[in-house]
């Protein structure tokens, strides 16, 4: 008889080198603030004023990073000294046809947790001056941009999330 192949999926354990490499991504970057279950911040690949870069821990270990302004992955690891590998745990051990389903769920959870700190972030904005224009205020030039700017954000969250 066959010995009994285990299905469920392995624990994933960071390498030793890379166990904090969330706080080392964090400690780098300008504008951390806590956002959700992650972390928004300026982005280190672009001359960034507002923070667009969202930075969590996936529950699988990794550390997601997206730049919401459109910066890839490898521009903004490079920015602060890493590499894109550092931001990975250790191989998963579970390679069966679940195992990669129960993977592929937890990344797009991940970025679906990311993109609705972003959503509610931008939707702040979106109603302050929509409470400014019903009070009867006419937004600045600098509001109408930063308004702009959560449009587009909100238009890439809502991308990660369809």
């Amino acid at each position: 008889m066959p010995a009994r192949v285990d299905t469920r999926a392995a624990p994933v354990v960071p390498r030793a080198a890379d166990a904090f490499v969330l706080d080392r991504l964090l400690e780098r970057l300008e504008g951390v603030r806590k956002c959700g279950r992650g972390h928004m911040a300026r982005c280190p690949a672009h001359k960034d004023r507002n923070a667009s870069l969202s930075v969590a821990e996936g529950s699988d270990g990794r550390v997601l990073v997206k730049c919401f302004a459109g910066c890839d992955v490898l521009a903004i690891v490079h920015a602060v000294g890493l590499e894109v590998a550092d931001l990975f745990p250790e191989r998963i051990a579970d390679r069966s046809p679940e195992g990669r389903v129960a993977q592929r769920e937890a990344y797009r959870q991940s970025g679906w947790v990311a993109a609705l700190g972003v959503l509610t972030r931008e939707a702040t904005i979106v109603a302050i001056v929509a409470g400014d224009v019903a009070a009867g205020r006419v937004p600045s030039d600098e509001y109408l941009t930063r308004l702009r700017l959560a449009i587009e954000r909100i238009e890439s969250a809502r991308e990660v999330l369809a």
